[in-house]
């Protein structure tokens, strides 16, 4: 249900040595060129991503670890592209082994900083012979004089095994609990992290983990999700070739690529009806806020018409602040809740809407759910369902769960699922499910769509009620399946919270401003 997507598949580790090895076909310089670009690729987007933690000081210092492998090479090339777009930048690099250990690959990397900023590095001794006291004793006068900037995991990748030898495990956890480190990247996988779960792990804790051409599957594993910190996904046209026919059993990731699909010239001869009617039922006279991001949204994503059914107390500050929409007053609960006897009056529109949305704001009144229950059976068109609307006495009432879209956060998942496992429910629900999360993924007809974009400033009250405004508005647009209208929906609002923090960070800010920013995230690429 979700072809219309470009999209990649999430292999094991065992998957991806496969795939790769079959793609490259020991061709050293066609390897060297995709290793470039990703290496490349990691620090481009390690310096959007540092933006979200302070502006980019004028000098600032890079801390690089190399292991062996090629991982080693992507954070060496990564290095040198850093200290090429940034003339003033410093690095240091720390290496596992000595570069005569490392594969060819690595030393041709480790030549190649070398000779475009040999003024610019610093080379330490090789951490494997020293104890973890002179790495200590190291690491403390690198950072006397001032921290790092940034620093780039490049020591493991696929070659980590569960547990890791002396001291290696002492180095990680010391990297990991220095106040001196602004930002931590990882490449591919943070290094430590496995397919298994491990009682004792101790891995390198990412800030961000970047996923150079095939994200493996250990990134995802819930297990994990303490060391790899927030996703993403660097596309380099792995799969561009491929049947994903052949990779029907895996989970799949959204390509980035994904969003300039809602790039696109509205037709000269067009009206507000081309671009849907969209119906919300929304607010209580205690959240009316979560009504109105909800409507923000849907407006700002382009919906032509939009008929927003609130409790009366609401309808006339509503009207002044927000007049694109159409406010309709329904009579309310003694409490302040969108009362049954308000059904005749929704009805009236529901013929003329091509999509409908509810729950942000109604609050946990029995009769503001049963009014949503009754007019959702009433509705044969897409319907979205989220916040207090997200109960199972109205899921499992439904008639068309087809032509449903839940969006619960975790703990909204529990209440639903009732006995069952959260990824059995979903996996069993006839409709689409966005489990909303740091890394939202769109469930539907038994696959899982993983999206990596998004910020942690999106941990706010109210975003989840302008995403409900998104999707419901790509959903009355028509034109594209309920999973792609929530994949695109989730992958638009992850990235322009990505904008927002990157241009004022992520404490700072309110959830409203994220409106500001969808129209950067839809006309620029970053």
């Amino acid at each position: 249900m979700m072809q219309g997507l470009p999209q990649d598949p999430i292999l094991s580790l065992s998957q991806a040595q496969d795939y790769e090895r079959e793609y490259f076909q020991e061709k050293e310089n066609f390897q060297w060129e995709v290793m470039t670009r990703a290496g490349e690729a990691v620090a481009d987007s390690a310096l959007r991503d540092m933006r979200e933690m302070r502006t980019i000081p004028h000098r600032p210092r890079l801390m690089v670890l190399v292991g062996k492998g090629h991982n080693g090479a992507d954070a060496l090339i990564a290095a040198r592209r850093f200290l090429r777009t940034i003339p003033t930048a410093r690095a240091v690099i720390w290496q596992w082994m000595s570069k005569e250990e490392c594969r060819p690959l690595t030393q041709r990397a480790f030549e190649e900083l070398i000779d475009f900023a040999s003024k610019r590095l610093e080379i330490l001794p090789v951490a494997s012979d020293l104890s973890a006291e002179e790495l200590r004793d190291l690491f403390a006068r690198q950072t006397k004089e001032g921290g790092f900037d940034l620093l780039i995991d490049g020591l493991l990748g696929m070659q980590g095994r569960p547990g890791m030898q002396h001291p290696l495990g002492e180095w990680i956890r010391m990297i990991n609990q220095s106040d001196k480190i602004s930002v931590r990247v990882s490449i591919d996988m943070p290094s430590g992290i496995t397919e298994s779960y491990q009682e004792e792990t101790e891995a390198f804790r990412a800030d961000f983990t970047y996923c150079t051409g095939i994200v493996k599957s250990p990134v995802i594993l819930n297990f994990n999700q303490p060391w790899v910190g927030r996703l993403r996904y660097l596309d380099l046209g792995f799969f561009e070739n491929c049947r994903m026919e052949d990779f029907a059993d895996c989970e799949k990731v959204l390509r980035p690529s994904a969003l300039p699909l809602l790039r696109k010239l509205r037709p000269v001869h067009c009206d507000k009806r081309d671009y849907g009617h969209l119906v919300a039922l929304l607010g209580s006279r205690e959240l009316g806020g979560a009504a109105m991001l909800c409507a923000r949204g849907a407006l700002r994503a382009g919906v032509g018409l939009l008929t927003c059914c609130v409790p009366e107390s609401l309808h006339p500050s509503f009207v002044a602040a927000c007049p694109e929409a159409m406010w309709v007053p329904l009579p309310e609960t003694p409490e302040g809740g969108l009362a049954l006897e308000g059904l005749g009056k929704v009805r009236q529109f529901l013929d003329r809407a091509d999509a409908l949305v509810a729950g942000p704001g109604i609050g946990p009144e029995q009769e503001s759910h049963s009014l949503v229950r009754e007019v959702c059976n009433h509705f044969s068109k897409p319907v979205l369902l989220d916040a207090d609307a997200l109960r199972p006495e109205i899921i499992d009432s439904l008639k068309n769960q087809n032509q449903v879209v839940l969006t619960p956060h975790a703990g909204e998942l529990d209440r639903i699922r009732g006995e069952k496992d959260s990824f059995q429910y979903a996996a069993a629900f006839p409709g689409v499910i966005l489990r909303k999360g740091p890394h939202p993924q769109v469930i539907s007809a038994g696959s899982t769509l993983h999206l990596f974009s998004g910020s942690s400033l999106l941990a706010r009250g109210g975003s989840g009620d302008l995403l409900s405004g998104i999707i419901g508005s790509l959903m009355a647009r028509g034109g594209r399946s309920l999973p792609d209208c929530t994949a695109l929906g989730a992958l638009w609002h992850g990235r322009a919270a990505e904008a927002l923090a990157r241009q004022h960070g992520q404490e700072a800010v309110t959830t409203s401003q994220i409106l500001e920013y969808l129209s950067f995230a839809l006309r620029n690429d970053f």
